[in-house]
């Protein structure tokens, strides 16, 4: 994922930025932290994984926040993905038909399997 452009280097947000900025601060934050967090003892590969989710939440919510909520516009949207705050790959695949029923019927199972472990605890 390319680095997010600073306020030096870009034009004005357009309307509606003020609002979710605070939100994608945090974002930035945890990001910041994942990236100095502490990885001698994990392997390479599994050292990344944190940055990749936090990614990857800050897609979610940028495609929730357009497409699911519609509260913010079509202008602000593009200015964000241009300026590297969400991944415009990982959102394309969202919008794939069977992407949402593929992560219910996920959920379900996930939620009846959780259910059959408390109501059958295992007996020692």
């Amino acid at each position: 994922m390319p680095a997010i452009r600073h306020a030096s280097k870009r034009k004005a947000p357009p309307n509606g930025f003020s609002d979710i900025e605070d939100d994608l601060l945090i974002f930035s934050n945890k990001m910041k932290d994942a990236e100095n967090a502490e990885s001698s003892n994990t392997p390479r590969h599994q050292a990344l994984w944190p940055i990749f989710q936090i990614s990857h939440q800050r897609s979610r919510y940028v495609y929730e926040l357009y497409y699911e909520k519609e509260a913010i516009s079509k202008e602000l949207y593009d200015w964000l993905l241009k300026n590297g705050y969400a991944d415009a790959m990982l959102i394309a695949k969202w919008k794939k038909t069977g992407c949402a029923v593929y992560d219910a019927s996920r959920r379900r199972r996930r939620t009846l399997t959780l259910l059959a472990f408390a109501a059958f605890p295992k007996r020692r």
